[in-house]
């Protein structure tokens, strides 16, 4: 067997100037002399450019593409630019300037550019190309936008996996799988709730359809994105360090000027270097570590370029922390995790450590219900009490535990007053027990973020004439729901069954010759039509789940 290609990274600054100008959307001068004079389009151009010149230089990763269609792949999870919240903009997304340069820049290889993306549940991708701006550069520059949740999927079997053994991918996205596309990954420089940073391969999420992107979406969520490395692996990152984002993606975030564009032929020692630059060793990143456990790492890496030190403000996704106590006061956290029951007094950091137990499911997603009120300037003096987990068994009872380490049995939760949310699949013995229980392993990204609005008596500011885009983002849901059924009508699946609690992903037994194989391709049978008229019925419900869970 040949070896691989030696890993490259190049790290390529941009001039020192303020980019914070039209960071998230294009203006309306885009496209006119004007625009491409600004002091700000010249260099981010000037910086794409001379980084893939020299990437190619180093890997010849240009000759690779060979007339072949490139598919883009940015974050645009959701766009905050005038949304409702405060500040206008927030750096969440994948810069339109870097886009647009990196469009031009391939333009001279293929005929075909792809931008292709799926926002997450709740705002329809077709709305982000919107508000991005992304239409007009599509038509200015004549490339095509592809909204991958309105796509029939395929589907893949990883006998190597040790949590997503099963895969559905949308078709475009299998053209970059056989190596009939070339595929490139244009995250954000950015921090995450849910696993620290979100660079090259954590992009990948959302390549999957909207039911697997939630399955395993909690606590081993960075396994399950190593897994996927095993299907799918970008031809080359290329990472928009332009105004970087520090702060509690995929709530807003604040910029960080790190004016850097990274990019490499190797997804994980790409996301390494960028990491670093953050101010982040990589050794402590969960990502990172599993990625070099299962063998998805490489040594030989070769770094060109000085990768300069931007320090970032690490994620807090502790809702027992200093942050929560000081902007919401009178809100009760209670924890408990069986999975963190070794973590317990007298041991040190005892307490973070359960809370910690499942970040990447419903802690994360009810931090993120918090920072979204902090960010939309809701009052934020309401009480309530919020509980995660299946609380930890000792002495033959489930206890839980506040930010003082006090213990909570079921019985106790029953009888305190106010209104209670529990969160998750893990709490529904707590479901008569409280004012609301928000089921799921993970629940619906949004749920806890609307719920907490109807339990404090606030209104959410995305859905309110404050969203500039409200009534485009409420079309384009209500089309890409049609369009997703349309698929369903003519016998094809769009995603996997809805799963609801923390079950292992286990399709089927492997054969000794299929154990060797990265992937297997194992499409489904086609629906038949009582599965189809529950499918659709299904998609009905869940865009109603997302905005009143």
């Amino acid at each position: 067997m040949s070896e691989s290609p030696k890993p490259v990274v190049v790290v390529t600054p941009a001039a020192e100037i303020d980019y914070t100008r039209d960071f998230v959307a294009l203006p309306r001068e885009y496209g006119t002399r004007r625009y491409e004079a600004r002091a700000d389009v010249q260099a981010i151009r000037a910086a794409v450019w001379d980084n893939l010149r020299q990437l190619d230089a180093r890997t010849g990763f240009c000759s690779r593409i060979d007339g072949k269609p490139v598919i883009l792949k940015p974050n645009l999870v959701t766009v905050f630019h005038w949304l409702g919240t405060r500040g206008g903009d927030s750096p969440e997304t994948t810069d339109p300037r870097v886009i647009d340069a990196v469009v031009t820049f391939f333009q001279q290889y293929t005929r075909r550019i792809i931008i292709a993306e799926s926002s997450g549940r709740g705002m329809p991708t077709a709305a982000s190309f919107k508000i991005a701006g992304l239409d007009r550069l599509a038509k200015l520059r004549g490339v095509e936008l592809t909204a991958l949740e309105e796509q029939p999927v395929d589907r893949y079997l990883l006998p190597k996996a040790r949590v997503m053994r099963e895969v559905v991918v949308p078709r475009l996205i299998s053209a970059a799988v056989r190596g009939e596309a070339f595929f490139v990954s244009m995250p954000k420089l950015k921090t995450n709730l849910y696993t620290g940073v979100t660079l090259g391969f954590k992009n990948q999420m959302g390549v999957l359809s909207y039911n697997l992107r939630q399955r395993s979406h909690h606590h081993a969520i960075n396994q399950k994105l190593v897994d996927l490395l095993y299907l799918l692996r970008p031809d080359l990152v290329l990472i928009d360090g332009i105004v970087g984002g520090e702060g509690n993606c995929p709530a807003p975030v604040e910029p960080v000027q790190s004016r850097v564009i990274i990019s490499g032929n190797h997804a994980v020692e790409t996301d390494r270097v960028a990491a670093r630059m953050m101010g982040f060793d990589p050794a402590h990143i969960p990502l990172l570590q599993l990625a070099d456990e299962n063998g998805f790492g490489d040594a030989r890496v070769e770094v060109a370029g000085a990768a300069r030190v931007t320090p970032f403000r690490p994620a807090d996704p502790a809702l027992m922390g200093a942050w929560m106590q000081e902007n919401f006061p009178n809100v009760r956290v209670l924890t408990g995790h069986n999975g963190g029951a070794a973590c317990l007094p007298p041991a040190a950091g005892w307490l973070q450590a359960q809370e910690n137990a499942c970040r990447g499911g419903c802690q994360a997603s009810t931090r993120y219900a918090f920072d979204m009120l902090y960010y939309e300037g809701k009052r934020r003096d309401f009480r309530l009490t919020v509980i995660t987990g299946t609380g930890v068994e000792k002495n033959g009872r489930r206890v839980y535990y506040d930010a003082a380490g006090n213990e909570y049995s079921l019985q106790d939760i029953h009888r305190l007053d106010g209104k209670k949310l529990a969160v998750g699949a893990c709490t529904r013995a707590l479901k008569d027990s409280v004012t609301r229980h928000i089921d799921g392993c993970m629940p619906f990204p949004n749920a806890p973020h609307m719920v907490v609005h109807q339990l404090s008596g606030t209104t959410c500011a995305v859905i309110s004439p404050r969203n500039h885009f409200l009534l485009a983002g409420l079309v384009a849901t209500l089309r890409a729901c049609e369009r997703r059924k349309a698929i369903l009508r003519t016998g094809q699946r769009i995603d996997t069954p809805l799963q609801w609690t923390d079950t292992p992903d286990l399709p089927r037994a492997f054969t000794a010759e299929e154990m060797r194989c990265d992937y297997i391709a194992e499409p489904f049978a086609p629906l038949t039509r009582a599965e189809i008229r529950a499918l659709c019925a299904a998609e009905n419900r869940n865009v109603l789940a997302t905005f009143f869970p």
